[in-house]
């Protein structure tokens, strides 16, 4: 079966400090040059991927971004981006219509928890971009990390979302960012907030599968769920192919125009490919980027839970598309 998202890191750049994670801190390197990207999508076509996450770092940085997006929507990418806002102002006309998904951070419902939480002062600019893009046709979706620290005004957050006209996006946040998030798996609580306010408020949701998976203790090296290099392909911003993902990465392979021969042929890919899931690193693993497209790849409960949330999601995106107005608590 041919892989189904490709995670590409445009950069390791950000303008943000958020204290959940530290890509930021991260050397740069030197990033691929616009050809290359072209060249490795090119590939990412011919391997079967459909879908791709511009990510980062904050992709807005990238001097060459709206000519990455078009050339993706030109081969027939379905694309997705999630920015912490501070540039979309500047550039969303440039972006009108390039970006299938369009997810805008948020860590707070208000100016100072969401500043605090992100390191630099920004919440004015994401109301002033969810504004913007509304204005443009856009509909963008705030992705709020759910943490130890915040889990208890989910309610507020989902409320605000409602005054923005938005749909919220509930991402507890994973084990990669122990530092924020101490314990693998969040609490009862967290878990009850989620559920609570997805049942509660008409603009918010949540992955039913990957929550379910969190609660379960996440990936068992023993039993592994994880299909990371079956399901993702994830390529760094200098040109590798990260194995066996971005947030574990054990090794980076220099793609240099190889990338279908890579992924198809190399015996290192290989490798990772039986190993997926069974890593020391993988044990208790709960970073949802790779698990749910993971839950496509064999058919269990949380392959059922995956088409469950994502049925659900298309229907709820398509009812605020076409009435705005519909958004509401779910009940009172």
């Amino acid at each position: 079966m041919a892989p189904l998202v490709a995670n590409y890191y445009l950069t390791y750049r950000c303008n943000a400090r958020c204290h959940f994670c530290d890509i930021w801190a991260l050397d740069p390197k030197q990033e691929a040059e616009f050809d290359t990207i072209r060249t490795n999508l090119i590939d990412l076509r011919r391997l079967g991927v459909k879908y791709i996450d511009f990510t980062g770092g904050e992709p807005l940085l990238r001097a060459d971004v709206q000519q990455i997006y078009a050339e993706a929507k030109r081969q027939g990418f379905v694309t997705s981006m999630t920015t912490n806002t501070i540039l979309y102002p500047k550039r969303a006309k440039e972006m009108q219509g390039l970006i299938d998904f369009l997810n805008f951070s948020l860590d707070g419902p208000d100016a100072e928890t969401h500043n605090q939480s992100r390191g630099v002062q920004i919440f004015d600019t994401l109301v002033e971009s969810v504004e913007l893009a509304h204005s443009l046709g856009e509909y963008p979706v705030l992705n709020h990390t759910v943490t130890a620290q915040n889990f208890d005004r989910i309610s507020e957050v989902a409320e605000l979302g409602l005054r923005l006209g938005s749909r919220v996006w509930l991402n507890p946040a994973f084990t990669a960012y122990s530092n924020y998030n101490s314990k693998k798996n969040p609490t009862p609580d967290m878990v009850l907030a989620i559920e609570s306010a997805a049942k509660q408020y008409s603009n918010v949701g949540y992955n039913k599968a990957a929550l379910a998976f969190i609660e379960a203790g996440g990936n068992d090296t023993q039993n592994p769920r994880c299909k990371a290099v079956d399901a993702v392909i994830a390529i760094s911003p200098n040109d590798e192919l990260l194995l066996p993902c971005y947030h574990f990465a054990q090794t980076g392979l220099p793609i240099n125009g190889r990338l279908y021969e890579l992924y198809k042929q190399s015996e290192e890919v290989e490798s990772y490919r039986q190993s997926q899931g069974k890593l020391s690193v993988c044990e208790g693993c709960t970073v949802w980027c790779y698990l749910i497209p993971s839950f496509f790849k064999g058919i269990d409960k949380y392959w059922w839970l995956n088409q469950v949330t994502y049925a659900g999601e298309f229907l709820a995106r398509k009812r605020f598309i076409q009435r705005p107005s519909s958004y509401q608590r779910s009940a009172s």
